[in-house]
């Protein structure tokens, strides 16, 4: 009887170790998942409100791409690791740097509105005297303006609001986890760009925002 105690203990303890041998891996692999997951979501949540303000600024800048460049990577500052052996200001100068060369190689802001079409349709040629050139662009604040808003508001107010879509490739960081997401991230060209320049593995972050023009769109 003693014999078949020591053997059922035997047994159960090997067991034991089998189950633990196969589980762990996976849970391994689990908290891994689970803590880039949460980086990602983070680094999305940023993306919604550094695209709010980038909709902003372009909406301030005849929606020229150049400023809204620079805000968003201020914005998205914030995922950059910081360095403990330098004051706070400059690493957020070194995180800003960090993340607009981030941004000019692996970012995109596409202008979905307003549309070829609308430019056409809306349009205005004028002589800009501090630039010294002739520029068209869709206006928005005197009375040419107003008539148009008035003949057609709909198309108008559609005009002259901006709509952007920015695709952010983000860097996955965490090992085996990094692999698997790569295998089931959704398709972009610039994104696959940067893992051919780099070695390492993205996921393209996506938002969009919109604001009505505070100044007149002029197409780039």
């Amino acid at each position: 009887m003693l014999w078949g105690r020591l053997n059922k203990h035997h047994r159960q303890s090997g067991q034991s170790l089998v189950e633990a041998v196969v589980v762990l891996p996976f849970m391994l692999l689990f908290g891994l998942l689970l803590a880039q997951l949460l980086y990602l979501w983070w680094a999305q949540q940023t993306l919604f409100v550094a695209t709010q303000y980038a909709a902003r600024v372009g909406a301030i800048n005849h929606g020229e791409k150049r400023p809204m460049r620079v805000i968003l990577a201020a914005t998205m500052a914030s995922l950059a690791p910081k360095d403990k052996d330098i004051e706070s200001w400059q690493n957020m100068l070194k995180s800003v740097a960090a993340q607009q060369l981030h941004g000019l190689q692996f970012a995109e802001i596409s202008i979905k509105q307003p549309t070829d079409e609308m430019f056409s349709l809306f349009k205005e040629r004028f002589y800009d005297q501090e630039a010294q050139t002739w520029i068209e662009e869709i206006p928005v604040d005197h009375y040419w303006a107003r008539r148009q808003a008035a003949e057609d508001e709909e198309a108008y107010v559609a005009a002259t609001t901006l709509k952007i879509e920015v695709t952010w490739c983000l860097a996955l960081k965490v090992p085996l986890a990094d692999r698997v997401l790569s295998e089931l991230a959704p398709f972009s060209a610039r994104c696959e760009m940067a893992n051919q320049m780099t070695g390492d593995n993205y996921w393209p972050l996506t938002a969009t925002a919109e604001h009505r023009m505070l100044s007149g769109y002029r197409k780039r």
